[in-house]
């Protein structure tokens, strides 16, 4: 029993104590703290930075048109009908094939205009086709972006629409904007090519069938241009540390691609595999024997933090269309000087209040329980930390009513307690009938919440799921500290002899 106290003891101080070494950084600046993570403040804290971003729809639609050329190519290749492709252009080598290859193209898709030029035909999109694919373009792109900015929703990075193709983006509490231009310039658009390993000069090229490409280096490599498998397959993307402590992003396909991927490997074993992002070679490794898991690494001279990056950009995906940033400059706080110490004085009165009643209330008990509050509070700041939240006013507000749901709990056991001893049962008896009856109703009340935390997060986004985050995680810290720390903090205080509690 003493033993099983002692080691209890020891674990409870050694978290305490490092969830207060991870929020003291906040506080703080220290060469000691080892950890650079802090909690961000709000827009309406700090204010933050403000992007304004154009969606390129032009190069969305000539890059759309000039795949969909290709493919109509294709079909009427299978009908005998030859022609050339030029972007968007299709010219017919026998004009007489017109009508025939305006009816095929049209069942392939009935959205498209045509319009004849002697032996050429133009392609374009209906406008009320071509309107609705840029609403599709804009919302994935917001969705992209505030994937890559804030994957979790704990950040409160805000993404709106602004017009037809522009996206404005406030991200709180940053001021240099260098890292979130580089996540939000890239489009991502990952592609896995064969190599060409037929050609032995540049003038050998077939243009049609393969094209020329380089890397970081300026390397040049001839790819072929099918696409083997695209990105959007990818399921998952993960730092990985390779035998000589290289960072490697090491992907995964979903099941369909995974299968193609074990044709692909199979069948073309010891011939290179080139992987491109954004037409940039990253590796061309060689194919040494099948994967049958759909698994694989990208390998290359990256430093953690651009491994990191890449594979930040392969989960959110490509963005549909490249984004330009034409406005940049910084925002102050939303809310006035007033209004914030007003929200930080009364988030600091409630915590006292709540701390008073309590010891009013149960006595020496109500300190126990309330210094159990205070390592609840610094649990949830050290999660915070870690995830590198954003602190807004109502989220401070928020951390304020979780210690006053915290009471909850102590309250629930300290009147078990009593009834307990009540009865006539010793002190230590009390307690743990006490302890034991009120957990019930605890985590029946705290797992519904979680449950319902665990929907938004799912079904939600963006401060939907942030809310979510932050709700489970004071859920999860006011249990651990009125269960764990208050039972441990009455053990230790607590004299059999005189059969009270301290």
């Amino acid at each position: 029993m003493y033993n099983r106290l002692i080691v209890k003891s020891f674990s409870v101080l050694c978290i305490c104590l490092f969830a207060l070494y991870i929020t003291l950084p906040n506080f703080f600046d220290n060469k000691l703290f080892i950890s650079k993570k802090r909690i961000n403040l709000g827009l309406d804290l700090k204010g933050g930075a403000s992007l304004l971003l154009n969606i390129d729809l032009d190069f969305y639609f000539k890059e759309k048109l000039s795949m969909l050329a290709n493919e109509i190519k294709e079909t009427l290749l299978t009908k005998n009908i030859e022609s050339n492709v030029q972007n968007s252009v299709i010219t017919l080598n026998n004009i007489d094939d017109y009508k025939k290859a305006s009816v095929l193209i049209n069942a392939i898709n009935p959205n498209l205009e045509l319009n004849r030029k002697d032996s050429s035909i133009l392609i374009s999109y209906k406008p009320h086709y071509k309107n609705s694919l840029i609403s599709e373009v804009a919302a994935e792109s917001i969705n992209n972006v505030q994937r890559r900015l804030d994957k979790l929703g704990t950040k409160e990075v805000s993404v709106q629409k602004q017009g037809q193709n522009k996206i404005l983006v406030q991200v709180p509490g940053v001021e240099d904007t260098k890292q979130i231009k580089s996540l939000l310039g890239k489009t991502a658009k990952l592609a896995f090519h064969l190599a060409n390993t037929n050609i032995a000069k540049v003038q050998d090229i077939d243009h049609e069938t393969t094209v020329m490409l380089k890397d970081s280096l300026g390397n040049s490599y001839p790819i072929f241009r099918k696409t083997e498998i695209g990105g959007d397959s990818l399921v998952n993307a993960s730092v990985r540390f390779g035998n000589l402590g290289k960072p490697t992003v090491h992907f995964k396909f979903d099941s369909i691609a995974s299968k193609r991927f074990a044709r692909i490997t199979k069948e073309n074993v010891g011939k290179p595999f080139a992987i491109v992002l954004d037409n940039t070679v990253l590796t061309v490794p060689t194919i040494r024997e099948s994967i049958l898991n759909g698994e694989g690494e990208i390998s290359g001279n990256f430093t953690e933090k651009q491994a990191s990056e890449l594979a930040i950009l392969l989960k959110s995906g490509a963005l549909p269309a490249p984004l330009k940033i034409i406005e940049e400059k910084n925002i102050g706080p939303s809310l006035g000087e007033e209004s914030i110490k007003a929200g930080e004085m009364a988030a600091t009165i409630s915590i006292i209040a709540v701390a008073l009643f309590i010891i009013i209330t149960y006595g020496k008990l109500g300190v126990l329980a309330s210094v159990a509050l205070f390592s609840n509070v610094i649990l949830i700041l050290s999660i915070l930390t870690l995830l590198e939240a954003t602190l807004t006013l109502p989220g401070i507000a928020g951390i304020a009513l979780t210690v006053g749901m915290a009471v909850d709990a102590n309250v629930l056991i300290f009147e078990r307690i009593r009834e307990e001893i009540k009865s006539g049962k010793r002190v230590e008896r009390a307690i743990e009938e006490g302890f034991k009856n009120a957990i019930k109703t605890i985590l029946d009340s705290n797992i519904t919440t979680l449950i319902a935390a665990g929907i938004m997060f799912i079904i939600g986004s963006g401060a939907i799921r942030g809310f979510s985050v932050t709700l489970s995680i004071g859920i999860l810290c006011s249990m651990f500290s009125a269960i764990t720390v208050t039972k441990l903090l009455i053990e230790l205080c607590m004299n059999p002899k005189e059969l009270v509690l301290c």
